[in-house]
């Protein structure tokens, strides 16, 4: 007696479409590890980036051709009459997955103009923001963060798009603000004097204003739009110290204390040791403070 092999919708037999189970398994391994054996070789010889979008290209590459191959041998896969029922399927996806599409679309954009890349200090958002971050990765749907807290921030691109995003990384450097509160009766020159000097002194703190570190080489090679970014705010490249008297009230003066570093992951430490010296300072020439990051 004859024994059917069991079939499927479609007509594919049971043993085939197991078969191509395990062949899109397969794939979807040789996929990850040629991406990250490309990824090893690229490191180090390439910009992160570049290494990171070539590596993805081989990985989708062998995945969707081994899946294409497996499809067409396993299971008699007719790319004529699968391209013929795209057109209701094709209108079932486009309404069940608009986040989706918005969030790949959005990926292109970055992709394209490069507001953020791999590496950059960034923070992303109004209220509440997303804090100092650093971009980790980029994929085609989703932008992964890296906070100072060791967290990680997972944001569909299209939110990086429709947020306000600060790049400090693109001018390299970033502001940190000190409120300084003294009496009207101390000499406020000596209390501007030792601000600066303590700002001076930490070698982390840029002191004399003059470009922020890019080179020729790396104008030649940047976008337009990046270039677009930097050529319309001159005034932030390369700032040295400067304490401003912003307000009195109730027998007190309020300084603002304002220096750059592009030590940008240090900040927090910089704000920390700039206010320990200069309380010192102060406090050994019995001027009154009241101190306070801004």
């Amino acid at each position: 007696m004859q024994v059917s092999n069991p079939v499927l919708i479609g007509g594919v037999p049971l043993d085939a479409f197991f078969a191509f189970i395990l062949a899109l398994i397969g794939f979807l391994f040789l996929g990850n590890l040629a991406y990250m054996l490309l990824r090893q070789a690229l490191d180090g010889r390439v910009s992160p980036g570049t290494a990171k979008w070539a590596s993805a290209i081989l990985q989708y590459a062998v995945m969707f051709g081994g899946v294409y191959v497996s499809a067409r041998h396993l299971l008699d896969f007719d790319p004529r009459a699968f391209a013929a029922s795209l057109g209701i399927l094709g209108i079932i996806v486009a309404v069940s997955s608009t986040q989706i599409t918005q969030n790949i679309l959005a990926g292109i954009l970055i992709t394209i103009n490069r507001p953020v890349q791999l590496e950059e200090w960034i923070v992303v958002g109004e209220l509440p923001t997303t804090g100092l971050c650093k971009v980790r990765d980029i994929s085609f749907t989703t932008t992964i963060l890296q906070g100072l807290d060791g967290g990680l921030i997972l944001m569909p691109n299209s939110s990086i798009i429709a947020s306000k995003v600060v790049n400090y990384s693109r001018n390299r450097l970033i502001e940190i603000r000190v409120s300084l509160s003294v009496p009207v009766s101390v000499d406020i020159a000596r209390v501007r004097d030792i601000a600066l000097a303590v700002a001076h002194d930490d070698s982390r703190v840029i002191r004399i204003p003059g470009a922020a570190g890019r080179s020729a080489v790396h104008d030649l090679f940047d976008l337009p739009y990046n270039r677009r970014l930097r050529s319309d705010r001159p005034d932030l490249i390369g700032l040295g110290p400067a304490v401003h008297t912003v307000s009195v009230s109730d027998g007190w003066i309020k300084m603002v204390v304002r220096i750059w570093t592009q030590k940008i992951p240090q900040k927090d430490d910089i704000t920390s040791r700039y206010l320990c010296e200069i309380l010192g300072r102060l406090e050994a020439e019995d001027i009154p403070v009241k101190a306070e990051a801004a």
